[in-house]
C-alpha cells in the first residue's frame, strides 16, 4: 500500500471528526448530550463509509478493489467497532441555586443591616439588593459551568476517536 491511501485516509479522517464534533456541539445546545446519543451521532456520521455515495464510501471501495483484506478490517472497524466509552462527567449545579444562593444574599443582607440598627427601608434595601444582584450571576456562571463541561465531554468523546485513526493506520501502513 502506498502512502497515498494513508494521507487520502488521514485527510477524510479529519472531516469525519470535524463533522462528528459539529454534530456533538449541535445536539449539546439542544439537549443533554449522553453517551448513548453521541453514540448514535457517531453511527450516524460512520455510516458514511458504507455506502459509495459518499466521498469516504467511495475511498474505501477503491480500497476493496486493490487490497480487499485490509479493506475488510478497515470497514469493520469504522462500521462495527467504533463507538464511544461512557466518560465522567460532572453533573451542573441544580436549578435551585439560582433561587437558594440569591436568598442566602438577602438573608445576609437583612442580618447585617438589623445588627448594625438601620430603619425599615435601609433594611429592605439591604435584603432586596443582594438577592438582585445575585440571581443574574448565579444564573450566568452556572451556564457557564454547563457549557464548560459540555466542551469538556466533547473533547474526550473526539479523544477517544483517535484510537480507531491508529489502527486504521496501521492497517494502511
Amino acid at each position: 500500500m502506498d502512502t497515498t491511501e494513508k494521507e487520502k485516509f488521514e485527510s477524510l479522517w479529519s472531516d469525519f471528526v470535524a463533522l462528528v464534533k459539529g454534530k456533538l456541539m449541535t445536539t449539546s445546545t439542544k439537549q443533554k448530550l449522553t453517551t448513548p446519543l453521541a453514540n448514535l451521532i457517531l453511527a450516524d456520521a460512520a455510516s458514511s463509509w458504507g455506502t459509495e455515495y459518499e466521498i469516504n464510501g467511495k475511498w474505501l471501495s477503491k480500497l476493496k478493489e486493490t487490497e480487499p483484506e485490509k479493506a475488510e478490517l478497515v470497514r469493520d472497524i469504522l462500521l462495527n467497532d467504533i463507538k464511544f466509552n461512557d466518560i465522567d462527567t460532572k453533573s451542573d449545579l441544580p436549578d435551585y441555586y439560582n433561587y437558594v444562593i440569591p436568598a442566602v444574599g438577602a438573608c445576609a443582607g437583612l442580618a447585617i443591616s438589623m445588627y448594625v440598627g438601620c430603619g425599615k427601608l435601609v433594611q429592605a434595601i439591604s435584603t432586596i439588593t443582594p438577592a438582585v444582584l445575585l440571581y443574574p450571576a448565579v444564573k450566568t456562571f452556572r451556564s457557564s459551568m454547563h457549557t464548560t463541561s459540555q466542551n469538556k465531554n466533547i473533547d474526550n468523546y473526539i479523544l477517544q476517536l483517535e484510537k480507531y485513526k491508529n489502527s486504521i493506520v496501521s492497517i494502511l501502513s
